[in-house]
């Protein structure tokens, strides 16, 4: 009944004095400890904590995980911000390799490798945001 409010601090509280994996779930997912979270284990999984979890697969960058998490549930948010996911690192691989031809060449174009190192940064923050 806590974690729907998004009251950590009322949270924290009530885990410490009746601490559940329920409880632990949501309050690593809140706190950002995304490790945590999808070790912790006795967690009764809804469709909400399926979620949660695939959520956190992605931001540990374990896409087939974080697939596997949202194939229990039907949610097309969660299915495109996945999809969205893949296409931001497929491309930030991609311009990773851009940068390190760039960087075998013997006349590097230094134009070229600022803008690729930017064009990566904006892809990254991508990512990160989804």
């Amino acid at each position: 009944m806590i974690a729907p409010k998004k009251d950590v601090g009322a949270l924290r509280t009530f885990q410490q004095l009746f601490p559940t994996p329920n409880g632990a779930f949501a309050l690593a997912y809140h706190e950002q400890r995304w490790e945590e979270m999808v070790k912790q284990s006795g967690v009764e999984m809804t469709e909400k904590r399926y979620e949660m979890k695939a959520y956190s697969y992605l931001k540990l960058d374990k896409v087939e995980e974080a697939k596997k998490e949202a194939a229990h549930i039907q949610n097309q948010d969660l299915d495109q911000k996945i999809v969205a996911y893949e296409k931001a690192k497929k491309e930030v691989e991609e311009t990773k390799k851009q940068v390190e031809e760039e960087n075998k060449k013997d006349q590097k174009d230094e134009k070229k490798l600022k803008s690729l190192a930017d064009q990566q940064k904006k892809q990254e923050e991508i990512m990160k945001n989804i």
